[in-house]
């Protein structure tokens, strides 16, 4: 028991080091040249797609090693790649927006994921091989999911980027419009008589 319980540990150890490695080195040097080099719209679907990848290579390879390698790329692409990516969707909303949906999404999202986690694990757990079955289809769902949701955050994001709008800002109303646009009038009106010439000057006098 004591030699298992050292043998885990070291085991965790090993995993704890190999993934905060392969975060920094990533952040460091793959981050922004992959943001760069596809686009927003591209990149946000790289974890989804990676975590749909590691789910089949497990249910095809069931043994430690390849779960080993598979929450290896998920937790060091969760912290370098997905993460930065999520950030930048803030950008095109306010700050109130943005201060409710990242309570929303730490609080709730997170929380209700990871219970809902809980619930199929717990579903199937008398049997390993119903919860290698069962549990790859499932979480092969969420993830085909989460691609279509990055996809379409992506696209809206570059929409956004290109019209200038900002989530949760209220837009003009009519007589803000109005005003403004007799305002810009006035200001053109005003640079024209300036650059009227002497004799037309004095012809209008």
């Amino acid at each position: 028991s004591i030699a298992a319980t050292k043998a885990f540990a070291a085991f965790m150890g090993r995993f704890g080091q190999a993934t905060n490695t392969l975060s920094f080195s990533f952040s460091l040097l793959g981050t922004s040249f992959i943001i760069r080099r596809l686009g927003l719209n591209y990149t946000i679907i790289a974890f989804p797609t990676c975590c749909f990848a590691a789910i089949c290579g497990v249910y095809m390879v069931p043994n430690l090693w390849t779960v080993f390698c598979a929450m290896l790329l998920l937790k060091g692409f969760s912290y370098s790649l997905n993460n930065p990516c999520k950030e930048i969707l803030y950008q095109v909303t306010s700050k109130g927006t943005k201060f409710k949906a990242k309570s929303w999404i730490d609080v709730f999202g997170a929380r209700g994921s990871k219970a809902a986690g809980s619930i199929v694990t717990n579903a199937f757990s008398d049997s390993a091989t119903d919860l290698l079955t069962y549990g790859a289809y499932v979480a092969m769902g969420v993830s085909s999911f989460l691609i279509y949701v990055a996809w379409q955050m992506g696209k809206m994001f570059d929409e956004y980027i290109a019209t200038g709008y900002i989530v949760g800002e209220e837009a003009p109303s009519a007589e803000e419009l109005a005003k403004q646009a007799q305002l810009e009038g006035d200001t053109s009106l005003g640079i024209e008589e300036e650059g009227q010439t002497e004799d037309e000057q004095q012809v209008k006098v």
